[in-house]
């Protein structure tokens, strides 16, 4: 099954997870508004601004739009195709519980986030592991000789010097991204633009939601990025499991508006499910469950706040690349959902800066 070959390349994001954790209390902490909603826009707290609205969700529906590359979404899903939608909603705590989706898992990443992780961790011997992997050298080299790293006009050619400039949480950051991109490449045959342009959503999310950690000081930015990649991974999930399912109606073509329809109903408890079986952190799974619940962004934890945020984000910069919305649009859809003056600017380069 096509599900088999992608969640097995997830597992080593637990065991990611499992090294920059904070480790689980007893019981799951009480989310409080954190002090970022509190200084949230003044008429923003006369009441609790609603978790979707109109707008976010038509910034939604446009985003699945440009991924399966249609210009409607609205049309009445009906036999064979109801069918593969109402075997979905069944088969979504199987699809990351089966035994046979978790194959042995690489152990490179996980020995280098120990190794950055580890305050007597030499620059020699981080610049050892990364060689180990060709494509992870590549990347990091590639990251380094970015316009937010790079210093100089010369071009940086030694791996030890792109270990300095990109530091502690540069690498953190960028082991998110190296572990994560291979899961998000689906089959070539239906839908070619989904996978790249899903992943290039997770990438602008994730950046703006580190981003919305770092500037806030309320959350860990590497888990922030991870639960930004995370929410966006349940859109491939689902895909390969619609995908998955339409195989067992061989004689009907799949139709977008069942992809985008199993998306929309389900993403939220597809990552739940997902960061349940890695076991994540309690203040983890509370931002998640912020996501089911559908709970204020003034309300939510600042680990719900990074992901919702850096969600809009993601987003609208997606489509603002696109010409599909206006920058000043995107800017006061940002305030009129709570983001601060002090805050957009930020979250706005870091959704923006990615390069396709």
């Amino acid at each position: 099954m096509w599900i088999a070959g992608m969640v097995g390349l997830v597992v080593a994001i637990a065991v990611v997870v499992l090294l920059v954790r904070r480790g689980r209390t007893a019981a799951a902490p009480t989310p409080q508004r954190s002090t970022a909603a509190a200084a949230a826009n003044p008429e923003a707290q006369a009441e609790d601004i609603p978790y979707a609205s109109e707008v976010t969700q038509s910034i939604a529906a446009e985003c699945l739009k440009v991924a399966f590359a249609v210009t409607r979404i609205d049309y009445h899903i009906m036999g064979e195709h109801a069918a593969v939608l109402t075997a979905v909603a069944q088969a979504l705590d199987e699809s990351v519980h089966e035994r046979d989706y978790f194959p042995r898992r690489p152990m490179l990443l996980p020995k280098l986030l120990q190794a950055i992780n580890d305050s007597d961790s030499t620059r020699a011997e981080l610049v050892r592991l990364i060689l180990e992997d060709p494509t992870l050298a590549g990347t990091v080299l590639q990251r380094a000789n970015s316009a937010f790293y790079r210093v100089s006009p010369a071009p940086v050619e030694n791996l030890d010097r792109a270990v300095f400039l990109l530091g502690t949480d540069g690498l953190r950051g960028l082991m998110a991204a190296a572990i994560l991109q291979p899961v998000f490449r689906v089959p070539r045959g239906y839908f070619e633009n989904f996978a790249d342009c899903t992943w290039e959503q997770a990438e602008r999310t994730a950046n703006a939601a580190e981003t919305y950690a770092r500037q806030s000081g309320e959350a860990d930015p590497f888990v922030a990025q991870l639960l930004g990649m995370l929410v966006m991974l349940a859109n491939i999930v689902l895909f390969r499991l619609t995908m998955d399912k339409y195989r067992e109606h061989p004689d009907v073509l799949p139709r977008a508006e069942v992809f985008i329809a199993a998306i929309q109903a389900h993403r939220d408890r597809m990552a739940h499910l997902i960061a349940t079986t890695w076991q994540l952190s309690d203040p983890s799974m509370v931002a998640l469950q912020e996501r089911e619940d559908r709970v204020s962004p003034l309300r939510m934890s600042p680990a719900g706040q990074c992901i919702y945020y850096g969600e809009i984000c993601g987003a609208l910069a997606l489509l603002t690349v696109r010409d599909v919305h206006s920058e000043d649009g995107a800017k006061a859809i940002l305030k009129e959902q709570g983001v601060t003056d002090e805050l957009a600017p930020a979250l706005w380069e870091a959704a923006t800066a990615y390069q396709r």
